[in-house]
């Protein structure tokens, strides 16, 4: 038996609840923790006392809760108390340990305190102030992206209604010179109203083509807009609707952009940032931005001894099924781990083993791996072994701390043989 108390904190977005245990597991104290200063100094004195009456440091157990954990771990840290923050699939696994069903913040703090005492805890690493920020930006980027996405496909619609054929002068919608025009002309008869010369300017500067592209773009613009106000739906509140769409857009495209120069300027402020995400980039397919993500998501390194605990973490272990005489083949990859990294490392994969605009493959070991897997396997599942293997690559990287080296498999498999000799 453990001889110091443990309070566990059942986290929540306005409140939170603590039990306090003795050394012997009997509840000490109650306490509902408001989140603000007068309530969680409370907390603290009633914390204080059972340190007191123990002769020791109570230990604190909370679950990883959104980002509401964070202020009571921050909170009790600078205090001096030891705070262990565990996954919500640990805690979750005691809510059947009585027959009763019984679902209470109260019952769940006090069973997060006995979940300690059991000794089967794995903590969840809290990243360094950095690495935080990295990630929080990592992760609005790819937020803003989706909405990007979503709006790119509002203003595909409303044209394809209003301006049939526009998307044949513009593939991109979204692009400077696209928006530009349907910024200031949104509908066809706006278009046919206006001076070529102007348009044209227009379309140069936005573009930052030469004054030949304008016009051709101009051309093709009058000729499209003849018939769209032949064939196309025309409704009084076309033009609010389209600068409305374009206005989000726009705004949402600067947001990337100032994202974007964030995540660069933090990857070079911290050494060991900088450094690991100068040797991730090393690896072919791996950008600033992949390497920033991969960095951020997997936070203390050190935590992980093996390169199956990396790819478990990031959710690319196989998921298992068996009870009695009854296995389960269709066994699929967990997915409890971050979404971030394993987007991250299906787009590194499927432009590691397809071959670009020029013929050339990034990786041509895992490109042929690839290949051998599509010939028994579909090829989602065979991309999922490229992505497991780039897991491991990205664990002998930073592990090793020396930048990527191309090898053959046979080759590899020598050099192993002869350390280990």
């Amino acid at each position: 038996m453990n001889a110091f108390p443990v309070a566990g904190v059942d986290v929540s977005k306005h409140f939170s609840d603590m039990c306090i245990l003795t050394p012997t597991n009997e509840v000490l104290h109650r306490v509902k923790i408001y989140h603000d200063p007068t309530s969680m100094d409370r907390a603290l004195g009633f914390l204080q006392c059972a340190e007191q009456q123990f002769a020791a440091k109570p230990v604190i157990v909370m679950e990883s809760t959104s980002h509401y954990h964070l202020l009571l771990f921050q909170f009790f840290s600078d205090a001096g108390y030891e705070v262990i923050v565990v996954n919500p699939l640990q805690s979750n696994a005691l809510k059947n340990i009585s027959v009763r069903k019984i679902k209470t913040d109260k019952v769940d703090a006090y069973r997060l305190a006995l979940l300690y005492r059991m000794n089967v805890l794995r903590r969840s690493q809290i990243p360094t102030d950095m690495l935080r920020s990295l990630r929080m930006l990592c992760r609005q980027h790819y937020e803003l992206k989706g909405d990007i996405t979503r709006y790119k496909n509002r203003l595909t619609a409303l044209l394809d209604q209003t301006f049939p054929g526009f998307s044949k002068i513009f593939s991109d919608p979204a692009a400077a010179g696209a928006l530009s025009v349907l910024e200031w002309y949104p509908t066809p008869s706006d278009i046919l109203t206006a001076a070529p010369s102007e348009l044209a300017q227009i379309v140069q500067k936005a573009s930052r083509k030469s004054s030949e592209y304008g016009s051709q773009k101009v051309a093709l613009l009058f000729n499209c807009a003849e018939q769209a106000m032949r064939i196309g739906i025309h409704a009084p509140g076309d033009s609010i609707l389209m600068r409305a769409i374009i206005t989000v857009l726009r705004q949402l495209i600067e947001s990337v952009r100032l994202i974007d120069q964030r995540i660069k300027s933090l990857a070079a402020q911290e050494a060991y940032i900088q450094k690991n995400v100068t040797l991730l980039q090393t690896i072919p397919g791996v950008g600033l931005f992949s390497a920033a993500v991969l960095l951020s998501e997997i936070g203390d390194f050190s935590l992980f001894r093996k390169p199956k605990q990396l790819a478990a973490y990031f959710g690319l272990d196989p998921s298992e099924r068996q009870s009695g005489t009854i296995q389960s083949v269709r066994n699929q990859i967990s997915k409890r781990g971050s979404p971030y990294v394993r987007s991250v490392l299906y787009m590194i994969a499927h432009n590691t083993v397809h071959a670009n605009r020029f013929g050339s493959v990034g990786n041509p070991v895992l490109a042929e791996f690839y290949q051998k897997k599509c010939q028994c396997k579909p090829p989602n599942v065979a991309i999922c072994a490229v992505m497991h293997k780039l897991s491991n690559i990205i664990y002998a990287v930073l592990r090793d701390q020396t930048p990527f080296e191309l090898r053959a498999p046979e080759i590899h498999a020598n050099m192993i043989c002869r350390k280990a000799a």
